[in-house]
């Protein structure tokens, strides 16, 4: 870090006397490591030889990059990368995250592969491995399960956008917050789109807005959100059609307890024109900290379109209950244990799925 350090420094020194006044870049490195061991099953099995056990390592490596100029504007770059098995192969290392932003009086500027505004949004929440929202889903079945998540649309999407949050605006106990991204397309890093017309989403829009006060000895959080696209392609092609996503979250935080919740109505996310039937997930839940030990119980409902056993089925009700809890022994270092049960029911003539993934995981920060 020392030598890192000592170089941009050089670096910026070399520049010139015009930036003589400006701070030296500070260059930062981290990450963590998580290591699984889960127990699982489910009801509907494309085979018959379904494994109930294994083993998982997931990593993140994240470099950043910070610099003060002496008008006290603050910038910098940030990139991340992991080998989350939604992006990757599970041993191959890419890229989550690669941004550069500026932040000063008049808000933060984010330009690059970065998470949207829905970043503001809040659900029910959560602790270690994410019950709910977290990584159960690594350990079921994408062909037999469909991955509902709490605020449905993946606030985790990291497509090449521009988003700009405004600085908090309030007094002391009361403070609001927006927050705008704008995405020419659903494409990321170094992908361009060349032509209209190819199949996906183009000029994709997410706003949202944090409101938080403190009515003393309670504080409360309320987050609306709202986000659109406009499909491409033939509309008879899943994934083309024009959406518009809403929703409204909150939490409420009293002497170590969080209890949250949120609803979002999907509409026409990833659907045919064909497929009327509503979207939408709401969720709630509870969660409790104290010295090194936090515990969340959580529960979530859905119903939607989703890809199943290679064509798209309408999951007509999604269930499903999370219990976590962590124990932080030393910082950075956490013991987590997780467990979630689900309860699936398709339209048509397949049968429902059940099952649960019980983990236990280790993860150091870093």
């Amino acid at each position: 870090m020392r030598k890192i350090l000592l170089a941009t420094t050089a670096l910026v020194a070399l520049a010139g006397a015009a930036q003589a006044a400006e701070s030296p870049i500070q260059v930062t490195l981290g990450g963590s490591v998580d290591f699984r061991a889960a127990l699982f099953q489910e009801s509907e099995k494309v085979l018959a030889d379904r494994r109930s056990s294994d083993f998982q390592t997931e990593y993140d490596l994240t470099i950043a990059a910070e610099g003060k100029a002496a008008n006290g504007i603050t910038y910098g770059a940030l990139i991340n990368l992991d080998n989350d098995q939604i992006r990757s192969a599970g041993q191959e290392v890419v890229m989550d995250q690669a941004y550069v932003w500026m932040a000063g009086s008049f808000g933060k500027a984010l330009l690059g592969d970065t998470h949207s505004a829905a970043e503001l949004f809040v659900y029910a929440p959560t602790v270690g491995e994410g019950q709910i929202d977290g990584s159960y889903t690594n350990f079921t079945d994408a062909t037999t399960l469909a991955p509902f998540q709490p605020i449905y649309i993946d606030n985790l999407e990291d497509n090449t956008k521009v988003t700009y949050y405004t600085p908090k605006v309030g007094n002391a106990n009361h403070k609001v917050q927006l927050g705008v991204s704008y995405a020419l397309n659903d494409e990321q890093g170094t992908t361009v789109s060349l032509y209209d017309g190819a199949d996906g989403y183009k000029n994709m829009v997410t706003a949202a807005a944090q409101y938080t006060g403190t009515f003393s000895p309670v504080s409360v959080v309320v987050t609306p959100m709202m986000a659109t696209g406009e499909g491409e392609g033939d509309k008879n092609v899943a994934g083309n059609r024009d959406y518009t996503v809403w929703g409204l979250g909150a939490q409420a935080m009293y002497a170590g307890f969080t209890v949250g919740g949120s609803y979002v109505d999907a509409g026409h996310l990833n659907t045919t024109s064909a497929q009327t039937d509503d979207q939408n997930v709401w969720n709630a839940g509870l969660k409790y900290e104290f010295d090194k030990v936090a515990m969340a119980a959580n529960y979530m409902s859905g119903e939607g379109y989703y890809p199943l056993s290679g064509t798209t089925q309408y999951v007509k009700d999604f269930d499903a209950i999370g219990l976590g809890a962590t124990y932080t022994w030393f910082p950075g270092l956490t013991t987590a244990a997780d467990a979630v049960f689900f309860d699936q029911d398709v339209a048509g003539a397949t049968p429902s799925n059940e099952g649960h993934v019980l983990m236990l995981s280790q993860k150091m920060s870093f």
